[in-house]
């Protein structure tokens, strides 16, 4: 079963009319004693009618003990008959004593209780008194009696015994006493009882002796007379044949007052253990809970089912966090007991209520039952309203965004304006941490979208910040709260919908990203005091941008470092060198990732096309790393917070940071280290590349898009991403025949083409193999030279080419080209070798033909023109070259063929002369068999051209 399909507990119960309709002031679970002695209309009709009492009342064992000892007492039995009711912090104290008026003004209508929630064993216990004795009953409610004294009964009394007295119909008795504040002594309090069955209800008296310990009364104090009277109205009352006397006393000096030694005299007024009585122990809370909050039984089915999910999916937690086979064992013998304990419980999760019973009840302003009922009414009543109950009402649950629910929980706990700033900054607010988290998640993973795992174990800390035990902290200061260990906690979150790891992983970003949540290594807790991140937030603001892009830039030039291919954030494409025969990445900074498509494009092609004012000419030796947009802010975050770290870190003295702040500096040092470390490895994500798109340039965007790269730094993953991933951009080997089709060596680009040439056109030319470095071309000239692709002619046989090539009709001596020979590649020099095809190779060199002067003696040689010169016709008496003193052409002419390739590498030398004749007339001539597409023609050639501002025609 999962949990959509567990039921809402509002499906599944019905609740109390005044919880189902809100009506949950104070005073709707708050019993006023005194004024329900008195008769007062306003005390709710459930507390005021005897049955509708004990219909709503859950009796405890306790209880049922106190009623069956006092109505035994009333019957003339033999045991205690004076009892101490001690509870902590409203235990059920007030209650108990109601429960015992009712039963001795109206002893029919404990049939109600018999039958609603006793079992057939305790219905006889309460046959001792007979229905129809009349029981005197006087209740004393210190809260209310001031030290001047009331109207009771009509009678106008001024003590505690006058009170009394006036309720037992004897004031005659104690009337000088009353008027004159002395205490009576042992034989008129006597009277006072006489023989009839009585109970004396005592409450708040501790309240009482405190506010009359001033008032003076002779030599003595009304507070002392007081004492004196409860120290002989207790003897007399264990003499008695049928009185039972039952007061309350607080649970601990600090909730009465500080005054230790009163609280002692009180306490010790029952000397036996057995005379003391706690009405609520232990898990009984739970019933009397249910029975108050709900209207009716809970249905076994669904409730058991949320018990056997819950204790199951916590079980698999603490299994999966065993550290060893007892560990395990223990886990699963749990279960069980788990699983019951949640069906006890339901619709509450028993964390919640240990929390108010063992935590809260340790609060000055937390009454035990009337305070969690109270509390537990409120959100009760708001999650059925607003429709967000779950499977239980857990800590995690509570709904401390709402104003009422707020309130209460804030009033319980004695905190109502302490914690709004917590709210505020870290739960609630415009701005607040824990709603970021949760919204995050659910933008990440849709399956935790409503579950709000940040929330609920924000809410349950906050639930456990309250009361228990305190402790010191380690530099001996104020106590802090105990807070809660994380496993305690796990156990009070986890839920079919929120597992364990899911919750450790948010726990971790609670504890680095609220403001006033305090973790000191084992327990959280919230403060009203901000912890080391409110610090660390301080000094982030104080952290200029310009700072952080500098810290991202030294670093990657640090992880860049030794790889002089790799580019590092150039801005302008100058600072892209051009004409390097290597492939050059480009990082691009990170402000590029942010800039719109169009921009990014225009930007990008920029860089790619462009030198400067010049254009590149080694265009298919350069690729764009891009940063990835997603990347950019958390990596300027991370390392926005190191920074912060640091100078936290260096004013930890100024800032008397402690041991637990420290540590938990260094684990949020850790956790921004880990969040920079995998925002630069993602950083870089995809290389853009220029491509030939028809007659322009465009890019091809290669990105990693979860291919399973095996490099792990920045520079390695893009590198294998061009060369190994299918179909690879980028080569470090390429064959013989490659360089024969590039430079069409044996066809229209003749049969010799210089290394250096080669190189430059893979480098200029879109479309072709682009290589890591000029090795590659080295390499593969080698193996040509090796496999007789074509041959070599280094250096050496440079000049003898040049001086013989034209009249040898375009053939080289063999005596000049190595071929079929290992050829090293360190002795190739890229600007002194050729390629020359074995076709264009003579086997022996024609021997020039004599040239003889007119004078018959020798003449100088025929100057024959030199590849640099051959078919340019220039203007002018002295040919191109000429001595020393000749005239200068003022023109030139070239004409030429080319194939595309040669066009590209002839490109720098006609751009040469432009820029040295100002501009110059191109007339470009061609021919195709089956004509040219005249829209193609426009669109490729006419309308580029015109882009250009090229003039056509003239």
């Amino acid at each position: 079963m999962t949990i959509h399909q567990l039921r809402p507990w509002s499906q599944v119960v019905r609740l109390d009319n005044d919880v189902e309709s809100g009506n949950t002031a104070v005073a709707t679970y708050a019993i006023d004693l005194g004024a329900l002695v008195a008769g007062d209309p306003r005390i709710p009709a459930i507390y005021r009618r005897p049955r509708d009492f004990f219909a709503a009342t859950y009796l405890t064992g306790g209880m049922r003990r106190l009623l069956g000892d006092v109505l035994d007492g009333l019957a003339g039995g033999t045991g205690d008959r004076v009892l101490q009711l001690r509870s902590p912090f409203g235990g059920g104290k007030s209650h108990t004593l109601a429960a015992l008026f009712h039963a001795a003004r109206d002893l029919s209508a404990l049939d109600v209780a018999q039958v609603a929630n006793l079992p057939h064993s305790d219905v006889t216990q309460f046959g001792k008194l007979r229905h129809d004795e009349v029981v005197r009953v006087a209740v004393f409610d210190g809260e209310k009696f001031d030290v001047l004294g009331r109207e009771v009964d009509g009678q106008p009394v001024k003590t505690m015994w006058g009170a009394l007295a006036a309720q037992l119909g004897c004031y005659d008795i104690v009337a000088y006493h009353d008027a004159a504040r002395v205490a009576p002594g042992g034989d008129v309090i006597a009277r006072m009882l006489g023989d009839a069955p009585t109970l004396i209800l005592l409450d708040e008296v501790l309240k009482y002796l405190e506010r009359v310990l001033g008032e003076p009364v002779g030599d003595s104090t009304l507070g002392r007379q007081t004492q004196d009277f409860i120290q002989s109205l207790s003897t007399e009352v264990a003499r008695s044949a049928r009185t039972a006397l039952v007061y309350s006393l607080q649970a601990s000096t600090r909730e009465a007052y500080g005054n230790a030694a009163l609280l002692g005299l009180l306490d010790h007024l029952t000397s036996r253990v057995d005379a003391k009585r706690e009405p609520v122990v232990g898990d009984e809370v739970l019933p009397v809970l249910r029975r108050r909050l709900l209207s009716g039984p809970v249905p076994s089915e669904p409730s058991a089912a949320v018990a056997e999910e819950y204790a199951t999916q916590i079980t698999h937690m603490r299994r999966a966090n065993a550290s060893d086979e007892i560990a395990l064992r223990a886990a699963e013998d749990d279960r069980l007991a788990l699983r019951d304990r949640f069906a006890a419980a339901y619709p509450f999760h028993p964390a919640l209520i240990d929390i108010m019973r063992e935590r809260w009840a340790s609060l000055p302003d937390f009454q035990r039952t009337r305070g969690a009922l109270r509390f537990l009414a409120v959100c009760l009543h708001v999650l059925k309203r607003e429709n967000r109950a779950g499977p239980l009402l857990g800590p995690g649950d509570i709904p401390i965004d709402d104003a009422d629910v707020s309130q209460a929980f804030f009033t319980e706990v004695g905190q109502r304006e302490a914690f709004k700033a917590v709210l505020q900054r870290d739960f609630y607010g415009p701005n607040a941490r824990i709603a970021r988290i949760d919204e995050r998640l659910a933008r990440e993973q849709p399956h935790l979208s409503g579950v709000q795992p940040a929330r609920r174990l924000a809410t349950a800390i906050l639930a456990y910040s309250f009361g228990g035990l305190s402790r010191a902290d380690d530099q001996g200061g104020d106590p802090i709260a105990t807070g809660v260990a994380e496993q305690e906690l796990l156990d009070a979150v986890v839920a079919p919908d929120l597992d364990g790891l899911t919750a450790r992983a948010v726990l971790k970003e609670l504890r680095e990203q609220c403001l006033y949540l305090h973790f000191d290594g084992a327990h959280y807790v919230f403060k009203t005091t901000p912890n080391v991140t409110q610090i660390l937030e301080d000094q982030f603001n104080g952290v200029h941008p310009t700072e952080v892009e500098q810290e991202i830039l030294e670093e990657l030039n640090r992880r860049l470092s030794g790889r002089p291919n790799a580019i590092v954030w150039p801005r302008v494409s100058l600072a892209i060198p051009d004409r390097e025969p290597r492939f050059l990445l480009a990082y691009l900074p990170l402000d590029f990732a942010v800039q719109g498509d169009a921009a990014q494009q225009a930007h990008a092609l920029d860089l790619l096309t462009r030198h400067g004012d010049l254009p590149r000419r080694f265009r298919n030796g350069l690729g764009l790393a891009v940063p990835d947009r997603t990347q950019v802010e958390p990596l300027r975050r991370a390392v926005r917070y190191l920074k912060a770290i640091k100078l936290v870190r260096d004013r930890r003295a100024q800032l008397n940071l402690t041991s637990a702040q420290l540590e938990q500096l260094r684990e949020r040092e850790r956790t921004e280290e880990t969040a920079r470390e995998s925002s630069l490895r993602a950083l870089y994500q995809s290389v853009w590349l220029p491509v030939m798109a028809g007659s322009e340039v465009g890019i091809e965007k290669v990105t990693v898009s979860g291919r399973p790269l095996q490099a792990l730094t920045i520079h390695e993953r893009l590198h294998e991403l061009l060369t190994i991933v299918s179909p690879p951009r980028l080569f470090s080997s390429v064959t013989p025949d490659k360089i024969v089709q590039l430079m069409a060596l044996g066809g229209s680009g003749g049969p010799t083409a210089g290394v250096d040439q080669v190189i430059a056109t893979f480098y200029e030319v879109l479309g072709s193999p682009r290589l890591e470095n000029e090795a590659v071309v080295r390499r593969a000239v080698a193996r040509g030279v090796r496999e007789r692709a074509f041959g070599f002619v280094g250096r050496i046989g440079m000049d003898e080419i040049r001086r013989t090539r034209e009249q040898a009709g375009y053939l080289v001596e063999a005596r000049l080209v190595r071929i079929g020979v290992d050829l090293p590649e360190d002795e190739i020099d890229p600007a002194a070798a050729f390629i020359v095809m074995p076709a264009a190779i003579a086997s022996e060199a024609p021997a020039p033909p004599p040239t003889t002067g007119t004078g018959g003696g020798p003449q100088p040689p025929v100057v024959t023109p030199t590849p640099e010169t051959r078919g340019i016709a220039t203007g002018g008496t002295t040919p191109l070259g000429g001595g020393t003193g000749a005239s200068r052409p003022t023109s030139v002419r070239l004409p030429l063929r080319m194939t595309r390739g040669q066009l590209y590498a002839s490109f720098n030398a006609i751009g040469n002369l432009a820029q040295e004749a100002g501009s110059i007339r191109m007339t470009v001539e061609a021919e195709k068999a089956d004509g040219f597409d005249p829209a193609w023609l426009q669109n490729a050639v006419v309308e580029p051209l015109e882009e250009a501002d090229v003039v056509v025609g003239i």
